[in-house]
């Protein structure tokens, strides 16, 4: 068992409960295990003279039986024939435990007996100590307790359950590494907040294995267990249950939320009505629909039901919401799954119309589920496709190479036939990276569809692997042809322009595509159905144009897109990973690369088998390692490429490339990474280098084409290139590309690349310096603390002592506000570290105060101030209060 548990979050209502002890005292209310006694020992835990004493059921009935153990064996001396007065007996009390403690800590003071009770009303309404009782909220309780907030001797403090991000940062503290946001968000939905039960979701996943660590991170997987310890501790909130109740709990444990006319056909109203009292069941007003009233009963329920009475509660579900008329393709999914469950489920029609409908919002494990019971079911090519289709979606590509194996001699007309070679096409590119075969299968199939729309969207799919594979000449043609076969309806449309927004990325064309990204979301947006896969498709390109273009915000938000359709889709994984790729990414330009890991590493735990869509995960993974000078972690990630990555886009390979410098660098060959950065660079221009050819020679070349002005042919990936000679200039050679960069920057539009041309053209160190101040203005700090790091060491060269000084102050704190990074402009750079007082005086300085204002304000001699000023000065090579005020800024 993990004990104790780290207490993380609940700051505002600790600060409130520590807060109320410096006066009286509080009482803290809450549900049954939404960590009232736990706040409440955290709120004393370095006090002194506290007392604990802790109330029960057994010990309700004894007089002072919750206090005995802070009381003398027994009262004092009196005449046993007469009887003192209540109010002695309490001052002899009051007296014993004031005595000894300052504060009394009572906990579930709903549970005191009444003498216990008055005891404490006695305590709080005197002044000797201060008194901090937990009581279960909706319970009643003594007089003598309520008293103490109604009355106003104590305050009362509600303690409501833990928000998703508490839930997090405890379960990231108690399992001691990475937990994975679905994961955490997942447990909290389950525990509904409760920290008691959370403890016991979280030793109940540990034990039978579904939630564990892989990679580094946490993640649940699988259906909740109930343990012995979880059922119990369920089934003391339920209390006793009649037998009806029972029954009607069954009902909704395996079918909410249901709606009450479903439901009252098989449950009596009265029924209802008792559990709503009881807070066992709630009924929603706006819809009538009904649920449990805590997630938790369903899982300990549905574990009290043996397989028969399963089945026969699942065959009344379905009957009675069938008699009920279904409302919502939901309801349909639902009717269809019950009929599967309790073995009812003859017809295949019903199985095929739910595994669509499980498809389209994306439940890929239930619509496999309910597509394999089709097939079974005699469903044939009706059932196998979609099947085959939901399991390619799900990256489960053998199952699906077995499905259409399987349906490859079955007779189909010419529209099933496309659909058949369409979703083979799929399957072949993103699952074996067959992209000639796949392009093949499509065009066939395009051939055989009669319908518009059928067959631009075949041409569509077939533009989009073009594009993933370089051939955008290829991808252009075929967009020109799906236009040619006639008007577009709004899906095509945004599909085309998902794929138009990637080629214009392609050619360096950043803002273009994004205003085309843009209005592809615009036309998604009026499709009733949401087109998850093609949204997610326009963000990624979004994403890559946002960050092409320098503008990291849009980035971020096109990124959050894809990644919200990800989460929101019952974890589609490749798309979860895909736009992880695009966050980390983000992430890294703008220096934070822990960020970047953790991102990337909770998105690891999503792949299964080889894939496409891991390259540019890892890859990210890869190059924040490297920037982070983790060489361990980055050597094991890329231990997970030749096991996870399967390569055949131009976006994995270049991914790639662009890490390989870093991480040459991150072990010390600075002269290797150099040249790995300019044979990205030759690739993004469609060149290799020559087999036995040397790099010296070659090198030789590109000089004399620079000095020339030449550089020869334009570049195929212009976005990659950019990016891939930026990075020679951040490892100290940018002589050798400035002239290139120059040509970029008239070729790329948008803010970035015109200052990474910038950078790589500066020939002093003041011109440094401004290229890191335009850096750091479009959100790249990592690349502005490089820069001033160079600039520095121009002034080291040129002798300029303060200009170095005031360079390597601002490259250090630019770098520490990156976080744990390590690369060569940054490695020995000096640290300007401030005393706590010269830090104090420079940031009243940087406020505006005078001298003279300072040393009232700290009680310091004038000359003490200037004094500590010079010295800050002289540390930080700042010469005024001006540029220590945009130093301060960077320091905090």
């Amino acid at each position: 068992m993990r004990a104790p548990w780290p207490f993380t979050g609940r700051m505002s209502e600790l600060a409130s409960v520590a807060e109320a002890l410096l006066v009286k005292g509080a009482v803290l209310a809450g549900p049954a295990g939404v960590g009232k006694s736990r706040l409440a020992a955290e709120a004393v835990r370095e006090a002194e003279g506290v007392a604990l004493a802790r109330a029960t059921v057994a010990a309700s009935g004894i007089p002072l039986g919750a206090m005995a153990h802070l009381l003398p064996p027994g009262p004092p001396e009196r005449d046993v024939s007469s009887r003192l007065p209540e109010r002695n007996l309490l001052g002899w009390a009051a007296e014993a435990v004031a005595r000894g403690c300052r504060t009394l800590l009572v906990d579930d003071a709903h549970l005191l007996d009444p003498v216990s009770a008055a005891l404490v009303h006695h305590l709080a309404a005197g002044d000797r100590i201060k008194v901090l009782v937990t009581l279960r909220a909706g319970e009643r309780a003594p007089d003598a307790v309520t008293a103490l907030w109604k009355d106003g001797l104590l305050p009362r403090l509600d303690l409501a359950p833990l928000t998703p991000d508490e839930t997090a940062a405890i379960l990231a503290g108690a399992l001691g590494g990475q937990v994975e946001p679905a994961t955490a968000s997942r447990l909290w939905r389950v525990s509904d907040g409760n920290a008691l039960f959370l403890r016991e979701l979280v030793l109940a996943g540990e034990a039978a294995g579904t939630l564990a660590e892989q990679h580094g991170v946490w993640r649940w997987h699988g259906e909740i267990p109930v343990t012995t310890r979880l059922r119990e501790l369920i089934e003391s909130r339920l209390g006793d249950i009649a037998a009806a109740e029972r029954a009607a709990l069954e009902l909704i444990a395996y079918g909410e939320p249901l709606p009450l006319a479903a439901l009252t056909p098989l449950a009596p109203e009265e029924t209802l009505r008792r559990l709503e009292e009881r807070q066992l069941a709630a009924v929603t007003a706006p819809d009538l629909s009904v649920r449990l009233a805590h997630p938790l009963y369903g899982e300990a329920i549905r574990a009290g039901c043996g397989a028969l009475r399963t089945r026969e509660v699942l065959r009344g579900l379905a009957g009675a919401l069938e008699a009920a008329g279904p409302r919502t393709p939901e309801d349909l999914l639902r009717i269809a799954v019950w009929r599967l469950d309790s073995g009812t489920a003859d017809d295949p029609a019903p199985l095929v119309r739910a595994c669509h409908i499980a498809r389209t919002v994306r439940d890929l494990e239930l619509a496999a589920r309910l597509g394999r019971a089709a097939l079974a079911a005699g469903g044939g090519v009706a059932a196998g496709i979609p099947l085959a289709t939901v399991l390619n979606y799900a990256d489960r590509y053998d199952e699906a190479r077995e499905v259409l194996a399987g349906l490859a001699g079955e007779p189909m007309d010419d529209q099933r036939l496309a659909e058949y070679q369409a979703v083979r096409a799929l399957n072949l590119f993103w699952g074996s990276g067959r992209e000639e075969e796949a392009r093949a299968a499509l065009t066939a199939a395009r051939a055989m569809m009669s319908e518009v729309e059928a067959r631009q969207g075949v041409l569509t799919v077939r533009s989009a692997i073009e594009h993933s594979t370089g051939r955008f000449a290829d991808a252009r043609a075929t967009l020109g042809e799906i236009r040619a076969i006639g008007p577009m309806s709004l899906r095509v449309a945004a599909g085309v322009a998902g794929v138009e927004a990637f080629l214009l990325l392609g050619q360096g064309l950043g803002r273009r595509a994004m205003a085309v990204a843009d209005e592809a979301l615009a036309m998604i947006g009026e499709v009733p159905e949401g087109l998850p896969s093609i949204t997610a498709a326009v963000a990624e390109a979004g994403a890559g144009a946002s960050v092409l273009a320098g503008d990291l915000a849009a980035a971020e938000r096109f990124a959050a897109i894809g990644y919200r359709i990800g989460e929101d889709y019952a974890g589609w994984d490749r798309t979860l990973v895909t736009s992880a790729a695009r966050r980390a990414q983000v992430l890294r330009l703008r220096g934070r690369v822990t960020e970047a890991v953790r991102v990337c590493r909770q998105a690891v735990v999503r792949l299964r088998g080889r894939t496409l869509q891991a390259g540019m995960c890892l890859a990210e993974l890869v190059h924040a390692y490297a920037l982070a000078g983790d060489v361990p972690a980055m050597r094991g990630a890329l231990r997970l490429v030749d096991e996870l990555v399967l390569p055949g886009t131009h976006q994995t390979e270049f991914a790639f490339l662009l890490a390989r410098p870093w991480t040459l660098a991150a072990e010390g060959d600075v002269k290797g990474a150099i040249e790995a950065a300019l044979d990205a660079a030759r690739a993004a221009r469609g060149e290799r280098t020559a087999p036995g050819r040397a790099r010296e020679e070659q090198a030789e070349e590109e000089r004399a084409e620079q000095g020339g002005g030449g550089w020869g042919a334009a570049s195929v990936h212009p976005g990659y290139e950019l990016f891939a000679l930026h990075d020679v200039v951040r490892l100290g050679a940018g002589e050798r590309v400035a002239d290139r960069l120059g040509w970029l920057a008239q070729v790329v539009d948008g803010d970035l690349a015109p200052v990474l041309a910038r950078h790589a053209q500066a020939s002093t160190p003041a011109e440094l310096e401004e290229a890191s101040a335009a850096l750091e203005e479009l959100g790249l700090r990592l690349h502005a603390a490089e820069a001033a790091a160079q600039a520095a060491a121009g002034y080291r060269r040129a002798g300029l002592r303060r200009a170095q000084r005031a360079a390597e102050t601002r490259a250090w704190a630019l770098a520490r506000r990156c976080g744990p990074v390590r690369t060569p402009a940054l490695v020995g750079l000096a640290v300007p570290e401030l005393t706590a007082r010269q830090r104090q005086i420079a940031q009243l300085a940087a406020s505006g105060l005078s001298n003279p204002d300072i040393a009232a304000r700290l009680v310091l001699s004038r000359r003490t101030v200037a004094n500590t000023l010079v010295q800050v000065y002289e540390r930080t090579g700042v010469s005024s209060r001006a540029g220590l005020a945009r130093l301060m800024d960077l320091f905090d």
